[in-house]
């Protein structure tokens, strides 16, 4: 009798343990918690980016709808140039907080739906792409992967290309340090060699730097440095430092009151009448105070005296695209829209060169009606600094707001 009851109660205590098995799996499909669970549910969204492989990387999104009235997400920061799935989560949302979700990368892109089989298709290939370049996929993105469950990507009749040009194509992210840009680059020219892909990070040393140059035919890569150190071998680099420290102090005063400004930089220019900088600040002092006359006589002095000055003349084409006279900013440039081809000569250019040149460019592109071209150099401008004042003011100039949008036709046609 003793030993029945013993086989009564072990029988008793498996189909218990068995019934929190089925408990918790019950609990699992409702809330979603496994990926692999949840990938028995319908799907709801499948979202991509419509300009991913134009820009490069964007987010891409899938969902399937729980029977708790939650939402499962995966998400993929997708790399179609070079690295592959950057980051990667899965999540269960409630609709509030995925339309928040959902809002919060519309802001950033506009998305597109796409067929499900095409969506998994898009991000495994960009995975397997960078694992042929030796990325591996985040951390996460294994369990995210779940979400697909049976979706079939070999269904997509759709041909993803990645890569740049035919070539991997390295854009240092926001959050990449220096020694992570680099890591990158060498194993790139490992795997390629160094004529075997292109890239672009700016740094804060001298590091090399791949910058977009648009032509009539094809969009090519040259490439130069971007620092934000001095450059070393300037007129302004050999002033003495206590004339530096004060021009420093000048340009922060010019745009507050730009009259004393001016009789400060009067006697400076006077005195070093070398410097192209200074001609610069003061042709800036007198625009800010609505002295068309000197700020036109300064800037004809600096475009004689500094035919080649790089900032002479973006201020001269920034004066042509006011009074809508394009063809006289081809003209200015040489007809050549890239720095690297401007100056042959130069292997580096500070990061003020790099981000005044890319804005002038985007507004003569943007009042020609070339968005794309545009476009290409604001990307370049996000890429180098994108909470910089310049970045910001292309951004508005670009992509204003529908009242911004209103404001300028109105003060275009007054």
């Amino acid at each position: 009798m003793a030993i029945d009851e013993r086989r009564r109660q072990k029988k008793l205590a498996k189909k218990a343990a068995e019934r929190k098995v089925r408990q918790a799996e019950r609990k699992s499909l409702s809330t979603g918690s496994s990926a692999t669970l949840a990938a028995r549910f319908p799907i709801g969204d499948c979202l991509t980016p419509t300009s991913l492989f134009e820009e490069g990387i964007g987010h891409v999104v899938l969902t399937r709808l729980l029977p708790s009235g939650e939402i499962a997400v995966a998400g993929f920061l997708v790399d179609s140039y070079c690295l592959g799935v950057k980051n990667a989560l899965y999540r269960v949302l409630s609709p509030t907080e995925y339309d928040y979700y959902r809002q919060q990368i519309e802001a950033q892109t506009p998305l597109e739906r796409v067929h499900p089989s095409c969506l998994r298709k898009l991000v495994e290939g960009a995975v397997q792409y960078a694992r042929d370049l030796g990325f591996p996929p985040h951390s996460d993105y294994a369990r995210a992967a779940q979400l697909f469950g049976d979706i079939d990507a070999a269904a997509c009749p759709v041909r993803y290309t990645y890569g740049k040009d035919g070539k991997p194509f390295y854009m240092s992210g926001p959050h990449e340090s220096a020694a992570q840009s680099r890591k990158i680059i060498d194993t790139l020219a490992r795997r390629l060699g160094p004529d075997g892909f292109h890239y672009m990070t700016a740094l804060g040393g001298r590091e090399p730097v791949a910058a977009a140059r648009m032509t009539d035919q094809a969009v090519q890569l040259t490439s130069y440095e971007i620092t934000d150190e001095p450059l070393g071998d300037t007129a302004y680099d050999r002033l003495p430092q206590s004339v530096k420290d004060e021009l420093k102090k000048l340009y922060y005063l010019l745009r507050q009151k730009p009259g004393e400004a001016v009789s400060l930089l009067l006697p400076l220019i006077e005195r070093y009448s070398h410097v192209p900088q200074i001609y610069n600040y003061l042709h800036s002092a007198y625009q800010l105070l609505h002295d068309q006359a000197n700020a036109q006589r300064v800037l004809d002095e600096m475009l004689d005296r500094f035919p080649d000055y790089l900032f002479g003349r973006i201020a001269y084409a920034r004066n042509c695209l006011e009074r809508g006279d394009l063809d006289k900013v081809s003209e200015i440039f040489e007809g050549k829209f890239d720095l690297k081809l401007l100056y042959p000569e130069r292997e580096r250019f500070h990061t003020s060169e790099v981000l005044n040149f890319g804005a002038i460019m985007a507004r003569y592109f943007h009042d020609r009606g070339e968005h794309d071209r545009a476009e290409m150099y604001y990307n370049v401008l996000q890429q180098i600094d994108p909470k910089h004042e310049t970045t910001r003011v292309t951004d508005w100039l670009l992509h204003p707001s529908p009242i911004a949008a209103w404001l300028r036709k109105l003060s275009q046609k007054s």
